[in-house]
């Protein structure tokens, strides 16, 4: 796939919210391929894995304790990393998804 710098250069945009919906569909595009990637896959198990141990993990501590209190925050701040990853992959292709849908109402509207 060629970068997005050089789709934008091919394409001419009836306006910049044309512009800025057509970056949004190539990002969720873009993560969808990365997702689909060998890295991709290899970073989403271990984010999977990372809040499922954490999660785990918290049920057998003590909170109440010292030194449980800790570690329930540090296990807390991994698995809202983990989570975040997910979600930010997640919500970038559902924005692409909804970018490519207006793009696509722009071209009918355009074309009536």
């Amino acid at each position: 796939m060629a970068a997005p710098a050089q789709l934008f250069e091919n394409v001419t945009f009836v306006n910049e919210q044309e512009r800025a919906y057509f970056a949004e569909a190539v990002l969720g595009q873009e993560v969808m391929q990365f997702l689909a990637s060998s890295v991709g896959q290899f970073l989403h198990g271990c984010a999977k894995s990372k809040y499922d141990e954490c999660r785990d993990q918290i049920f057998e501590l003590d909170p109440y304790t010292s030194e449980g209190k800790k570690r329930y925050e540090q296990l807390k701040a991994d698995a809202w990393a983990a989570q975040h990853f997910m979600q930010w992959c997640v919500e970038a292709i559902q924005s692409g998804d909804q970018a490519e849908a207006m793009l696509q109402q722009i071209e009918s509207e355009s074309g009536e």
